[in-house]
């Protein structure tokens, strides 16, 4: 794929960004990430690494993470975010299969258990 990064244009096949993945290890994230191989990275570091493995000099500042996301996206790589609150979702799961008698799934669960 062709693309131009702050005024800089070059190819990038999702094949290439695999093989720099496989050659990296993963920083910690912080809030999102790319998935390429089953490893979590930060946008940014597997950006960097695509562009030195293209020869481009470009520092992490010259370029957000939503650039690398966009870029990483269109090549079909799955993007992360972390950290985000699922406890609404985890009660919910915890809940499935229980039937609301009264109209209140939670309350009628916490009887279904004393």
């Amino acid at each position: 794929m062709r693309t131009v990064l702050r005024g800089r244009e070059f190819t990038v096949s999702a094949e290439e960004v695999k093989e720099v993945a496989g050659k990296l290890s993963p920083q910690p994230v912080r809030r999102h990430a790319i998935v390429v191989n089953g490893h979590h990275f930060p946008p940014k570091q597997l950006l960097e690494a695509v562009l030195e493995a293209k020869g481009i000099r470009m520092d992490r500042l010259a370029y957000t993470s939503k650039d690398a996301y966009y870029l990483f996206t269109r090549l079909g790589f799955a993007h992360v975010r972390l950290g985000e609150k699922t406890e609404g979702i985890e009660a919910l799961k915890r809940l499935t299969g229980t039937i609301a008698v009264g109209g209140d799934a939670l309350r009628d669960s916490e009887s279904y258990y004393e």
